[in-house]
């Protein structure tokens, strides 16, 4: 789903809810094997580090392959993946996954890891791991933080952590980004260099754009709050910032003076909301005449095969700020892998999520699915197919600069549309559109409890 990218977004920052919000973080209480208490930590469940190989030593009958380690994944190719490489590091382990969907493992997890039948080590969305903590489906992942912090960038880092410990590795991530032409800025400024603001955008859109020939500076689905999200974060607007997910604060001053704002760049792509379509703006920017486009790592392979046959270059960087405004944010999401506390195989669950991690990990997700993992820029240029591959560390730096929020109800998105399309095709005034974007909400939201 395009709309909001492979998760479909159900994605403010780090600290507001993802963990703080699920609890105190009072002593979680694991259970190991098939139920017996175990404290949920590496070091309480008596498991063995090596100092020399900076590793837990694996226990006997998954070293052996008496036992299989098994995981839970949500799909075939990277499971068969993972599998494959962590083969070529560890000969003597079996690796069993299973397909689990990560919307579904932490609730399922609560009850096969009762029972015995859960996965050492499991995927879910970042937003689900407070509850697996609070559950004691999750276990810390003991002594590989250290390495981890080195690999994964913090604000990755803190949507993993209580208490100062980590409860996951970030996998993944995912944001849109502003894509550019370079060949052709290069043309028209003097300079391949991307607008970091949509000041610059609007200065230059001033003698690039030709409406009787459908040329345009910049687009975007300007009808779609996924979209539209960056202008009003910028202008100090951020969705569900008290964590209430019954007020969206659609009526705050901060999101008129953006919505005002926003409304004013219907200046520089004056298309109905109904007209910004992908065909009207990603297949147009493959024609090589449309300087810049807000899209997301889905393209990759369009773009790509454009730009080699009709010979230009393209750049991916972060989304452009309002002037006077702070830093741009998008919605992003980020899937996480956990120790199960349920395992009863801790160390070597531990040793699977740390390779998840690893660059032959990060191979493995990025080769089988195309998702782009959630390490920082330098180690992410180690890993195979992407090093060197500034596109993706375009698309990171802006995930690095996201709201990451709570399970976003899918009403949010139809009153949140609802408000850009009265804006944006000048339907209503802003604040009868705010207002009525609140009316929406709030009915909607009654519709499903």
């Amino acid at each position: 789903m395009k709309k909001l990218g492979l998760l479909s977004l159900t994605l403010l920052l780090v600290s507001m809810l993802a963990l703080a919000g699920c609890g105190n973080g009072s002593e979680n209480g694991a259970t190991g094997g098939s139920g017996g208490n175990a404290a949920n930590s590496g070091e309480s469940e008596g498991i063995q580090w090596d100092a020399e190989t900076n590793e837990y030593v694996m226990e006997e009958p998954i070293a052996s392959g008496e036992v299989p380690l098994k995981i839970w994944v949500e799909y075939e190719e990277y499971g068969k993946a993972l599998q494959e490489a962590f083969a070529k590091k560890y000969p003597n382990v079996k690796v069993e996954y299973e397909i689990v969907p990560k919307v579904d493992s932490v609730e399922r997890m609560a009850l096969d890891g009762e029972a015995g039948k859960g996965a050492d080590v499991f995927t879910t969305n970042y937003d689900e791991l407070g509850n697996a903590i609070d559950n004691a489906t999750a276990a810390p992942v003991g002594n590989y933080e250290a390495a981890l912090k080195e690999r994964i960038s913090e604000p990755f880092i803190n949507v993993v952590t209580r208490d100062e410990q980590m409860y996951g590795v970030p996998i993944s991530t995912e944001s849109i980004a502003l894509f550019y032409n370079k060949t052709l800025l290069k043309e028209l400024t003097g300079s391949d260099e991307p607008a970091t603001t949509w000041e610059e955008i609007s200065e230059l859109a001033q003698t690039y754009n030709n409406p009787a020939t459908n040329q345009w500076t910049i687009r975007f689905q300007a009808g779609q709050i996924y979209y539209a999200y960056s202008v009003l974060s910028s202008l100090g607007w951020h969705l569900y910032q008290d964590g209430d997910l019954d007020n969206p604060n659609f009526e705050a001053p901060e999101l008129k003076a953006g919505l005002e704002y926003y409304k004013g760049l219907r200046n520089i792509w004056n298309v109905n909301s109904a007209d910004a379509t992908y065909d009207s703006i990603e297949n147009e920017f493959i024609k090589g005449k449309t300087p810049y486009v807000i899209t997301g790592p889905w393209v990759f392979a369009d773009f790509d095969k454009a730009a080699a046959e009709n010979g230009f270059e393209y750049g991916v960087t972060k989304l452009p700020k309002v002037a006077s405004g702070e830093e741009a944010s998008s919605f992003s999401g980020i899937s996480v892998a956990v120790v199960s506390g349920y395992t009863k195989y801790p160390a070597a669950a531990r040793v699977f999520l740390n390779f998840m991690a690893s660059d032959e990990g990060a191979a493995a997700l990025h080769q089988s699915t195309g998702a782009i993992p959630a390490l920082n820029e330098e180690h992410l240029n180690n890993v195979e197919g992407i090093a060197g591959n500034e596109h993706i560390g375009g698309i990171v730096a802006q995930s690095e600069n996201a709201d990451l929020m709570p399970q976003v109800p899918e009403y949010l998105y139809t009153s949140g549309n609802s408000l850009m399309v009265n804006v944006w095709d000048n339907l209503l005034g802003v604040e009868e559109a705010q207002q009525k974007a609140t009316k929406e909400y709030t009915e909607m939201k009654a519709l499903v409890e």
